[in-house]
């Protein structure tokens, strides 16, 4: 018996960036500081991508660089920030210029909605939110939310909507050229935001041969057949960090956050570190590989 032939799904991070078009939704993959797809938000900075709305939990320099930029109009999230530094400066400039709206929802109910949308359900039940100014407060959608009576108790029960955006975007550590993924370390809901998106793009720093996955099958935690495109690229998430890989980068981090507290800083950086480069490679060649590699990751401690 032979086995069937593995598809190879790889393409260029230009591609990638270039199926998404103006007006999509997208689910954002990573947590904070941790696997944060930062090298595809600046390629849709670099394609002039514009009125993209992000759902995710909470991101940090992604989201700052996509709002700073205007190719994301509308986000549906529970925080974002520079996480030890402080706030998210070009999102709260962008918002109080009327040129970013923002509607917040829990980091459950933004999970909850990933994975209403993984079981293709139509909403999804939780408590969370009840008692809180986030039931009256709404900047956009007006099926933010619902308070109903459940059926089955009588009750008072919230329910959130949903998502199946146009796109999931997610960065993970290891892939097959087919779409086989492994995440070390949180995961947070980037299982649950895989499988919600009508097409799904994975970032991966390190493409793996096909009989690795099969030796390690416990390790995928995103199957080939959710996949749609695979992109492998190194530092993807720099200046944030990848368990295992690299630790994030607090100097340029700092130099990010105290730029971006302007108008003029934040575009003298978007000039230099995203509209000044080609792509992926010549960013990471404007860092330096000195610099790039005093960041790997030592085993086992994942940074």
């Amino acid at each position: 018996m032979t086995e069937a032939e593995v598809e190879d799904k790889r393409i260029t991070l230009a591609e990638a960036a270039k199926m998404v078009p103006d007006g999509a939704d997208m689910f954002w993959g990573g947590f904070g500081y941790q696997r944060a797809p930062i090298a595809f938000a600046s390629e849709l900075v670099r394609q002039k991508k514009r009125n993209i709305t992000i759902h995710t939990c909470g991101s940090e320099v992604d989201l700052e660089i996509m709002a700073g930029a205007g190719v994301a109009s509308r986000f549906e999230i529970a925080f974002t920030a520079i996480e030890a530094l402080g706030l998210a400066n070009n999102m709260r400039r962008r918002v109080a210029e009327g040129k970013v709206e923002v509607e917040d929802y829990s980091n459950l109910a933004m999970a909850m909605r990933f994975l209403g949308g993984a079981l293709n359900v139509p909403f999804m039940p939780i408590r969370s939110l009840m008692g809180t100014d986030m039931v009256e407060k709404v900047r956009y959608r007006e099926d933010k939310l619902k308070i109903i009576d459940c059926p089955f108790t009588g009750d008072k029960i919230c329910l959130v909507p949903s998502l199946q955006p146009d796109f999931s975007i997610v960065h993970v550590q290891r892939i097959d050229m087919s779409g086989n993924a492994q995440i070390d370390g949180i995961v947070g809901e980037d299982i649950e935001g895989s499988r919600c998106g009508k097409k799904l793009i994975v970032l991966a720093e390190e493409l793996i041969d096909v009989q690795e996955v099969k030796n390690r099958p416990d390790q995928t935690k995103i199957p080939a057949l959710y996949v749609d495109h695979v992109v492998v690229e190194p530092f993807v998430a720099h200046p944030m960090q990848c368990h295992m890989y690299y630790d994030y980068d607090l100097p340029f981090l700092q130099m990010f956050h105290k730029k971006t507290k302007s108008e003029e800083g934040w575009q003298e950086y978007l000039n230099e570190y995203i509209l000044g480069v080609e792509n992926h490679q010549e960013y990471l060649a404007k860092i330096g590989w000195q610099r790039l590699n005093a960041l790997r990751a030592m085993k086992p401690m994942g940074y």
